[in-house]
């Protein structure tokens, strides 16, 4: 009986022993007490296609060690649930992007759900106890030719994860693209430009229709709105007289009221590309004074 009791004090002691070095592992990791606090927590771009030759923005993340013991890892970005890329409320497309660690050059793009980890030196991020440190990140979106206006977004966690795969900390940040309301509007086909302003022949004037070889196109990422002035109110005028000849035109389908300024909108939530062939009507020219007789047309565009 003596000796079966010495073993069992021993197997118990050993039981104790080894419940106490797990609890040391375990208040060991949990003094790392990491904090991220990016200044936003949405990254945003603002981004119009008709002006803007590139579409990134760089942002900042700063990092605490409020534990008592050092935070070693790396910088990790993750998405889930979703298939990457940036996309907008009721549309299909979506916009790829590309994140990077500013302080290093690492691309920490989650293209296939989470950042890359190829082969890395040392960690990242090496924080002492109570030290703080700041990351920059550069966000750059890819947008397509004919994106339409709105938001694009999506939410990525960003975190520091050890190497021994334990996240350290974790905060989820909005990245979005927001495409402007923007128009652009420009004439192609036949016509001569000088000193900035496009001049179209209409050769012999003669009573009737006639279709020019000229356009006037419009390119917008939503609804726009078309609006056309005539210098002499419709009419070809002969310089320096009281001469002149009446006239109308078409934009496409569209009847033009010369008279007064006028305007047509086109209402839509996708991007456009219209173009709109001019035709005019030439009214009558009996009578009238040999030579030449012209006006001057206004076309202006604005994002609705």
């Amino acid at each position: 009986m003596k000796r079966s009791m010495r073993v069992m004090k021993t197997a118990a002691a050993a039981a104790v022993v080894g419940a106490a070095s797990l609890t040391f592992a375990g208040a060991a990791q949990a003094a790392c007490g990491l904090s991220l606090q990016p200044a936003q927590e949405q990254w945003v771009i603002r981004y119009n296609p008709f002006e803007d030759d590139s579409a990134q923005h760089q942002f900042d993340l700063a990092l605490v060690n409020n534990g008592n013991s050092s935070c070693n890892g790396d910088i990790v970005l993750r998405v889930r649930g979703e298939v990457f890329g940036l996309s907008r409320v009721g549309a299909s497309e979506r916009v790829p992007y590309a994140v990077l660690d500013q302080r290093n050059g690492q691309d920490v793009t989650p293209r296939s759900g989470e950042s890359p980890q190829g082969l890395r030196g040392r960690p990242e991020v090496q924080l002492t106890s109570g030290e703080r440190g700041l990351e920059r990140f550069s966000f750059v979106a890819v947008p397509q030719d004919g994106l339409s206006q709105g938001l694009y977004a999506q939410t990525v966690y960003l975190g520091v994860r050890a190497r021994n795969g334990e996240m350290l900390a974790e905060k989820p940040i909005t990245l979005a693209l927001e495409v402007a309301p923007a128009a652009v509007m420009g004439l192609k086909g036949e016509f001569q430009r000088s000193r900035g302003t496009a001049r179209i022949e209409l050769g012999e004037l003669t009573e009737g229709v006639k279709p020019l070889n000229t356009s006037l196109y419009v390119r917008s990422t939503g609804g726009y709105r078309v609006s056309v002035t005539s210098l002499n109110q419709g009419r070809l005028r002969q310089a320096g007289t009281d001469w002149y000849v009446n006239y109308g035109l078409k934009l496409g389908p569209r009847d033009m009221n010369l008279a007064a300024a006028h305007s047509f909108d086109v209402t839509s939530p996708r991007s456009r590309n219209d173009d709109y062939p001019l035709t005019v009507r030439i009214g009558d020219v009996a009578g009238k004074r040999a030579g030449a007789y012209s006006d001057t047309l206004t076309f202006t565009v604005a994002a609705i």
